[in-house]
């Protein structure tokens, strides 16, 4: 009978910890082609199997070429608390390459004003107060708080630009205010202060302008919603709830 329970409650256990420890949002690979995404005023970036060892398997990546390359996805959905966004770049001739979550007043991508904007990957210039570009590293952007604008992504350990895959990520905290920024899982800056907004759109490319020739590739992007300490209480509460129940039930 222990046996039993024990089974019963390890199967409650992993079937509550894989459903709600996360939710994944989005996620796109680009093996099925570029059908999830629109052109976000720019033009629209290629399919590409020129760099087929891609970090999530698969032969296929999205090919931006042109500084006027950008594309977006809409979730469908207005995105609150802890949230992660990733994707992988290679990264080849391009200067300006970099994905972006955003938070517009409206329901998706340049529905309503833009109350704020994220940004991760490469760029050429910083446009925070009192930063300096540093082309060894990688960029960041907040669009709306106490430190707006394009910065170096150089804390202490943080990747250095090399020709390649890297991967990126974006963290919002649960306080909404604060985001760290990830080169290949290494935190690389933290930014607190930000303004906070709901994020329901992402874009992938580069500035949606101009005619600048340049290469990297996009592949693996997620967005993941991560439940607050709050979801997990009330997770453990009801498996103990359950433990309980049945306890008693092998008891009779």
């Amino acid at each position: 009978m222990k046996k039993l329970l024990t089974l019963a409650v390890g199967s409650l256990v992993l079937a509550c910890l894989t459903s709600q420890i996360s939710a994944q949002v989005f996620s796109d690979d680009f093996e099925a082609g570029l059908g999830n995404w629109a052109v976000s005023g720019g033009t629209t970036l290629d399919l590409s199997t020129a760099q087929n060892v891609v970090p999530v398997g698969g032969s296929q990546s999205a090919l931006l070429n042109l500084s006027s390359d950008r594309m977006f996805h809409n979730f469908g959905a207005e995105l609150t608390g802890p949230t992660l966004a990733s994707w992988s770049i290679y990264d080849s001739t391009g200067s300006r390459a970099y994905g972006q979550v955003l938070a517009y007043s409206g329901d998706g991508f340049a529905s309503g004003t833009l109350q704020n904007l994220f940004a991760i990957g490469k760029y050429n210039s910083v446009t925070m107060p009192g930063e300096t570009l540093d082309v060894t590293k990688y960029q960041g952007r907040v669009v709306a708080g106490t430190s707006a604008g394009w910065f170096n992504l150089n804390a202490s350990g943080a990747p250095s630009r090399s020709t390649g895959w890297h991967k990126f990520d974006i963290e919002r905290l649960a306080d909404g205010t604060t985001y760290n920024y990830y080169v290949d899982g290494i935190l690389s800056r933290t930014i607190t202060g930000v303004t906070d907004f709901t994020w329901d759109s992402i874009t992938i490319g580069s500035v949606a302008a101009g005619t600048t020739a340049g290469d990297a590739f996009f592949d693996g992007v997620q967005v993941t919603v991560v439940p607050e300490p709050s979801t997990f209480a009330v997770i453990f509460g009801l498996l103990a709830l359950g433990t309980g129940l049945l306890r008693r039930r092998f008891q009779k």
